[in-house]
């Protein structure tokens, strides 16, 4: 069992920043934890807890988070182990019995958050774990949760991924910690301080884009600075190499044809059945789809089209030599034609993570929002380790997060991530997308020109 004086001193140093002076109001009991994956914010956060004062926290967490992480970290370390857990999971009778027991935590998902406010149970401390989850003011788990937030007396907020979509994705997250006193009390007067339009709709006015004011990063980073510590991995952890790899991929001269077809008309003859997208939104994703392998029509069917991503896969797994690799996916029906592929891999679900570390799982398929956030995938039973995306998300958030899955602390074999691309499809848009080389917008309408 690890003891505290085994902690970082990048983790002491936030301790620090988080321990309660009596009679020193400059120190702040609400923190934000802005912290790259791999920097053990889990346990930061515990032991800011466990130094507090006594009390029960409620911590919210994606669910396979509240499942499988919070609990079992206190009992990997000393100075946690006395922390009692309670997750408020399952039915709702088994929700309401684990409230009633007699614990320091009590765990729950986010998708349970509202029902758990909505039975009135009191609480000292908050944490709210990646917490990018609330970033939208208009969500039914931030308004309920912001009803509650002036009862607790200390809340911490946990992300590696503060601002995924832009500086105005911190406004309801910092507004958690600190009840909108530094970025004001609303969106609206968020933006009008700090942004400006940059594509509304001419006729009736609709806004479809902001951007942000020239040297507004900074006077935002300024007010929110002393409640909120951002580190990166790279600059405290040795991490083996990592290496990028993008495997662009003709597809055959007829399924081109057909892919060029459904882009242009936006409706395609496919295994004796008709697809049709009816917007360009809906046509971005049956081109992704297309990409992939299979178009689902208007009854949810999977058409298959192709095997091109699939046929290579076997020669990476086959090269690999038995080395662990982890599969993403977007679509269902890429995961069914994965295991029919490769029938032995095995999908992620919580009684693999340690079978796979221990490399007793050799192919594991991992949804990115199953697999993105709070899990620790680290595997280092080969010389490598294989990460494959097999379908391409749009959400560089989610691509981030599901990386860090492997590639974090503790994994010290290097790890060789691949690039399944359609080659001259909407695949290229979304890698750079997910490189940061252009906006969402950007690719879409470089994806969909019919030039």
């Amino acid at each position: 069992m690890r003891q505290k004086s085994d902690l970082h001193q990048y983790q002491l140093d936030v301790l620090k920043l988080g321990t309660i002076v009596p009679n020193l109001s400059t120190i702040t009991p609400n923190l934000g934890l802005f912290m790259e994956p791999g920097l053990g914010k889990t346990v930061t956060a515990l032991t800011l807890i466990a130094e507090s004062p006594p009390g029960r926290t409620l911590i919210v967490a994606p669910k396979r988070v509240a499942e499988s992480v919070w609990a079992e970290e206190c009992q990997q370390w000393a100075h946690l182990a006395h922390l009692r857990a309670s997750k408020v999971m399952g039915t709702p009778k088994e929700r309401l019995a684990a409230l009633e027991v007699k614990a320091d935590l009590y765990i729950t998902n986010v998708e349970n958050l509202v029902w758990l406010i909505e039975q009135g149970t009191k609480f000292e401390y908050l944490i709210v774990d990646e917490s990018s989850r609330f970033k939208d003011p208009s969500s039914k788990r931030f308004k309920a949760l912001k009803r509650v937030l002036k009862d607790f007396r200390r809340r911490f907020i946990l992300t590696g991924t503060p601002t995924p979509q832009g500086y105005a994705d911190l406004w309801s997250q910092v507004g958690i910690l600190d009840l909108g006193q530094r970025l004001g009390k609303s969106m609206t007067s968020f933006r009008e301080t700090y942004m400006h339009v940059t594509d509304r709709n001419q006729r009736t006015g609709v806004v479809y884009a902001w951007g942000l004011n020239d040297g507004a990063a900074g006077v935002i980073e300024g007010k929110i600075k002393d409640i909120c510590v951002s580190l990166k991995a790279s600059d405290y952890l040795q991490l083996p190499p990592l290496m990028n790899v993008e495997h662009r991929l003709p597809l055959d001269a007829d399924v081109m044809a057909k892919y060029k077809e459904l882009k242009k008309t936006m409706v395609a003859e496919i295994a004796g059945d008709t697809v049709t997208a009816v917007t360009a939104a809906v046509l971005a994703g049956k081109l992704l789809q297309f990409t992939s392998g299979a178009v689902y029509n208007e009854e949810k069917e999977a058409l298959h089209i192709h095997d091109t991503k699939i046929e290579f896969l076997e020669s990476i797994i086959e090269e690999a030599g038995g080395a662990p690799t982890i599969i993403f996916y977007n679509f269902q029906s890429s995961l069914a034609r994965l295991q029919r592929a490769l029938p032995y891999g095995r999908v992620l679900q919580t009684s693999y993570i340690e079978p796979w570390r221990e490399g007793r799982v050799p192919v594991l398929f991992a949804h990115p929002q199953s697999g993105g956030i709070g899990l620790n995938l680290q595997c280092n039973t080969h010389s490598v380790a294989h990460c494959v995306w097999f379908d391409l998300p749009w959400s560089s958030e989610l691509y981030i997060q599901a990386n860090a899955r492997v590639y974090r602390q503790g994994q010290l074999k290097p790890v060789v991530l691949h690039h399944l691309i359609a080659a001259n499809t909407i695949d290229e848009q979304v890698l750079e997308v997910l490189a940061g080389k252009i906006n969402t917008q950007d690719a879409l309408l470089s994806a969909l020109n019919l030039h």
